[in-house]
């Protein structure tokens, strides 16, 4: 078995591993660690989990999705959606709903504003993306904090190696302004976006160039 069947079958089996996503049909193909998946799943939100399984999968360093999510009989139109998705927004005590702005076309939920947290961003996201009949969602949310902490490098690499995913992995930490750029090498795509996600949970931070590398050993 070549390498890309090798990664194609562990893909597979993960999805299948998964109880919730067993009865969709996912098609999996794999070609030098880039993963395309197809086919059509019942909500967005399950097209979301797919993506993070596979991503956890090692030896996987790009995902391609073309997942489709089906025309939902109960779907709201898109005015419905909008106000669902603004209730969304406000039901949740971490999220500024009062500086994003929804707009919905053709059952695509799309925010725009900025947030002072990555993790509203995601939280946003997360929240719109569980509302039955939505296809999917554009995050365009900036990270624009009032905040005048000092990045410091130290805190970050303390951080990482705090980290059960991430202890040992050469990762270097550049630090310009409220810009962080990450280097390094780490084994799979999930330890590259985790050492994002870590990196994100410093203060005045708004925006990182990940150029982390996956090399699978």
């Amino acid at each position: 078995m070549n390498a890309n069947d090798d990664l194609q079958k562990k893909v597979q089996f993960a999805l299948f591993w998964e109880p919730y996503i067993t009865g969709a049909a996912i098609g999996v193909t794999a070609h030098e660690g880039i993963v395309t998946l197809s086919g059509t799943v019942a909500r967005y939100d399950m097209k979301l989990d797919i993506e993070q399984i596979v991503k956890k999968v090692r030896g996987v360093k790009a995902v391609v999705m073309h997942i489709n999510v089906h025309d939902h009989p109960q779907a709201a139109d898109e005015d419905s959606l909008a106000q669902q998705a603004l209730q969304a927004l406000e039901l949740h005590t971490s999220i500024p709903p009062e500086h994003i702005k929804i707009v919905v076309a053709n059952g695509w939920i799309y925010l725009v504003g900025s947030v002072d947290w990555q993790y509203q961003k995601q939280a946003a996201e997360k929240a719109v993306s569980r509302i039955i009949g939505v296809k999917g969602v554009v995050n365009s949310l900036l990270i624009h904090s009032d905040r005048t902490d000092m990045l410091e490098k130290k805190a970050l690499y303390d951080a990482f190696d705090r980290s059960s995913i991430l202890r040992g992995k050469t990762i270097d930490v550049g630090v310009h302004q409220n810009e962080v750029t990450l280097t390094g090498v780490v084994d799979s795509l999930f330890q590259k976006e985790e050492a994002e996600r870590i990196a994100w949970n410093a203060p005045g931070i708004w925006r990182i160039h990940n150029q982390l590398e996956i090399i699978h050993t």
